[in-house]
């Protein structure tokens, strides 16, 4: 294979990637790239980078295999430690609230191998919250480093900045190898998650406090911008946003103001009224049947449990027939279970019903091939650019 046609081999791999799970090409090194590739290549037997892409293009398994040899985790306990001493500060001076009523929500998006969330476990309990007023939630695409997450066994190097204090009080040494307590261990929920559809569906104010730190670096300016408009929707108002150090200026025209408490900031959301993080919200109206039911079947789907979002819809298929957000939930509700044909068949349906329905769309050029994707992909950036 020529040098030209190797390159435009692994662009098209690069361009795959990007699409299905966000990666900028140009945030890994070409020598990385060559290493990762040609590494798959053997493993698989295939010969050529033309003969591994097609392979690439059939085959679920082996996309997962490479994004798993792709990502490269780069993390530790107490990274970036400024992050946690705002979450110290908050916790001690609102948590109460969450001890009284619901409890504390937060995510750790691109948890990698789960250093982040465990870190936010202890911050908390060391804050003075008890178990219970909190729930601290994990989510990364690669399935080996939640695999690693979720035994909780590091090496030396997990260690770079966490006081030996910490160390002993939460972790047991076996053999050179540091088992976390089953107390921080059982506090949080990992799940497989893409930022290139997360949330799925269209969920509200999930989460209280959302880390999603040196993980934009990794993407394209549009699915930046994209990921970032869609944690704000399910930020609480006055919810926190918490950024790597080199990331902050991707935020500039999004609805957040900075927020600091000792000297320690993080992004807050604002209402349209510019509500205070400082004020308990008011509970949400009560919402007409239909827009209740449908909030179930997200509210199902976003704890996994399918199999009740599945019911859930069985329930008012008769009722909705015609409602394009039900036939997009079903939809993510389906992709989520591994049944592409059925995910295929209701985005679809929810296209047909609302031809501006821009997630679906999005679905959709994910689930196609060739022309066909291309248009949908297509059409649902010109329906961002639009609003």
């Amino acid at each position: 294979m020529s040098e030209d046609s190797k390159k435009h081999c692994i662009e098209k791999i690069q361009k795959l990637l990007e699409e299905k799970m966000g990666l900028l090409a140009c945030s890994l090194s070409s020598q990385n790239w060559d290493t990762c590739l040609e590494k798959r290549m053997k493993e698989t037997g295939k010969s050529s980078y033309t003969e591994y892409y097609t392979f690439l293009l059939s085959s679920l398994t082996e996309l997962q295999n490479l994004i798993n040899l792709i990502v490269i985790p780069e993390t530790w306990f107490y990274r970036e430690e400024r992050a946690f001493k705002f979450l110290t500060e908050y916790a001690k001076k609102f948590g109460d609230r969450y001890r009284r009523g619901t409890p504390l929500r937060v995510l750790s998006l691109g948890c990698s191998t789960g250093e982040e969330p465990y870190s936010i476990v202890m911050c908390l309990l060391e804050a003075g919250m008890p178990l219970g007023s909190f729930q601290v939630e994990g989510v990364d695409v690669c399935r080996n480093l939640l695999n690693i997450a979720q035994k909780g066994i590091y090496g030396s190097n997990s260690f770079r900045t966490i006081r030996a204090k910490i160390r002993r009080k939460y972790f047991s040494e076996h053999d050179h190898k540091f088992q976390i307590s089953d107390q921080v261990r059982f506090t949080v929920k990992f799940k497989k998650g893409n930022v290139v559809n997360f949330p799925s569906g269209f969920s509200k104010d999930l989460y209280d406090v959302i880390f999603c730190r040196n993980l934009l670096i990794y993407l394209s300016s549009e699915l930046q911008e994209n990921l970032l408009r869609r944690l704000e929707r399910v930020l609480v108002p006055g919810g926190f946003l918490i950024l790597g150090e080199a990331e902050y200026n991707k935020i500039s025209q999004l609805n957040f103001e900075t927020f600091s408490l000792n000297g320690m900031s993080a992004y807050c959301k604002q209402s349209e009224k510019k509500e205070s993080s400082q004020e308990i919200q008011e509970p949400p109206e009560k919402l007409p049947r239909k827009e209740l039911s449908i909030e179930r079947i997200r509210n199902f789907a976003d704890r996994g449990d399918f199999t009740a979002a599945k019911k859930e819809i069985e329930k008012y298929r008769d009722d909705f027939e015609d409602d394009s957000e039900l036939h997009y939930l079903n939809g993510v509700i389906h992709h989520a279970s591994g049944e592409k044909g059925l995910a295929l068949k209701y985005f679809q349906k929810a296209i047909y019903l609302e031809p501006g329905h821009v997630e679906a769309l999005t679905y959709l050029s994910l689930l196609t091939d060739g022309a066909m994707s291309e248009r949908y992909r297509t059409r649902a950036n010109q329906l961002k650019e639009e609003s």
